[in-house]
């Protein structure tokens, strides 16, 4: 176009014309794009097919590493020895590779999805610090298992048990190479004895003994989940409803056997940064409840750090509202700090704490040497992006001890000290690649970025328009030729 060809009113056109279309497209965005990018981001965050929430569900975008810190017993020939307590020197991490995969899922009507998770780990060696045939020596968890399940039957009973015990496989400590004490799982002769003898009054329902022995790879060992999607309300996604078909675990009374909280990989949006968010802990077979705790700064994003506390694994000392974990037929409820497990983990004596008994009653790290807790190293940390609700950093840290105690029936067990000995722990960490985080920075920014592209355009089309009007003003739409004075004395 060749604006000197214009006359005044087409240039009045296309200037007032411009600035009109540019100002009337930025006042729209400004008004009407927040609500409609909050929506795009809101669909893309249901879980269902076709969103990038459900291609990262179906299968972990990112890495996951489950490191091993065993404690090794150093001596446990003095457990007798009023003097000295059992200490432990920490070795690891011991990493592997882990890798999630939903399998057998089925979406319902009723906005939720069943599903299960197949879990698959492989060893790092590079980001270890061992091998997997270093030598452990722990407390032998079958005969405490044996022992802690007979205590209180009759003397004649606890007399066979104990010559069982003796004559069997049974004994206080034993030292096993890594994989046998995590994946592979170790022979135990009191254990083959025990599934010959085939008693209903001892349960072990496994033949090789190996904290998470069949499990590698297993598809049904941590049982049937089902969680909302958010299709009918986003501030559902992905909240557990059941488990292995259940809204209570079983393993304690309402409300701390309930089914509650999410799996830990995916959270609803705009999450309330003064409030709690609760993790259910299949290991634990209950519900954790983690408190905000400042931010954390990943690839550029800013999330909130939630964080286990002294209320998290308390079992109703401190908090009455935790009472409820507390089996009641113990003879005592475990001090702040610790939960039982026992009918979680076979009846084993199996109790759960922070790394290191941090945050735990004193009397734990008093009854053992060798053990340091650092709120750094130890601390529960899930540190969640409110605005999208999406991890960007996770450290799941927690310790698996076993509590052995003094029997006199039992000659393993006579003159023992009551002592809660750690036996391992555990962090799952995982944290969010600069990729997704890209990603994540354009879903939480979207609503910002169309209204600052509509002020753009309002500012645009409003010089158009200031520069129309101004021209309508100083009538200088169309340039008239200069008359020179000489060429008006001419003409005269």
């Amino acid at each position: 176009m060749c604006c000197k060809c214009c006359g005044e009113t087409q240039r009045k056109s296309w200037v007032f014309g411009i600035g009109s279309v540019f100002t009337l497209l930025g006042i729209l965005l400004v008004v009407l794009w927040p609500n409609l990018a909050d929506k795009l981001v809101e669909n893309g965050l249901k879980l269902e097919p076709g969103t990038d929430t459900y291609d990262s569900w179906l299968e972990a975008p990112i890495p996951i590493y489950l490191k091993f810190y065993m404690f090794n017993w150093t001596n446990p020939e003095d457990i007798r020895n009023p003097d000295i307590k059992p200490h432990f020197d920490e070795v690891g991490p011991y990493v592997f590779l882990e890798k999630h995969k939903k399998e057998n899922y089925t979406f319902y009507d009723n906005a939720t999805v069943s599903y299960y998770e197949r879990r698959t780990w492989f060893f790092d060696e590079e980001r270890s610090n061992g091998k997997l045939t270093d030598m452990i020596t722990a407390a032998h968890a079958i005969t405490a298992t044996v022992a802690d399940e007979m205590r209180h039957m009759p003397k004649f009973v606890k007399k066979i048990i104990n010559f069982m015990m003796n004559h069997e496989g049974g004994t206080l400590y034993t030292t096993k190479p890594l994989h046998e004490w995590i994946f592979d799982g170790y022979q135990d002769d009191l254990t083959d004895f025990l599934n010959l003898f085939n008693t209903s009054k001892i349960d072990i329902p496994y033949t090789r003994f190996g904290w998470l022995a069949d499990r590698n790879g297993s598809l049904e060992y941590d049982g049937l989940f089902t969680i909302h999607t958010g299709t009918d309300d986003i501030s559902n996604v992905g909240r557990l409803t059941h488990w292995n078909e259940k809204n209570e675990t079983g393993f304690y009374p309402a409300p701390c056997g309930n089914v509650n909280g999410t799996t830990g990989d995916l959270f609803p949006p705009r999450l309330d940064t003064e409030g709690e968010i609760t993790i259910f802990a299949t290991d634990a077979c209950r519900f954790m409840n983690l408190r905000p705790e400042g931010t954390l700064q990943v690839h550029g994003l800013t999330a909130t750090r939630w964080v286990g506390t002294e209320e998290t694994l308390d079992s109703g000392e401190n908090y009455p509202n935790q009472q409820c974990f507390c089996d009641p037929r113990l003879e005592e409820c475990p001090k702040t700090g610790v939960v039982e497990c026992k009918a979680c983990r076979d009846k084993a004596p199996i109790y759960s704490s922070f790394p290191h008994f941090y945050l735990a009653d004193e009397s734990y790290l008093n009854a053992v040497s060798g053990l340091k807790p650092d709120k750094e190293k130890h601390e529960f940390v899930m540190a969640v992006e409110p605005t999208i609700g999406v991890p960007l950093q996770v450290h799941g840290r927690i310790q698996i001890n076993m509590m052995i105690e003094p029997d006199d029936d039992y000659d393993i067990y006579r003159g023992v000290p009551k002592v809660l000995m750690p036996m391992f722990w555990f962090d799952q960490y995982a944290e969010l690649s600069s990729e997704l985080a890209s990603t994540a920075r354009l879903a939480i920014n979207l609503a910002d970025y169309g209204v600052y592209f509509g002020i753009a355009c309002i500012v645009f089309g409003s010089i158009f328009l200031v520069t129309g009007i101004a021209l309508t003003i100083t009538k200088r739409w169309v340039r008239r030729p200069e008359v020179d004075d000489e060429d008006i004395l001419t003409t005269d």
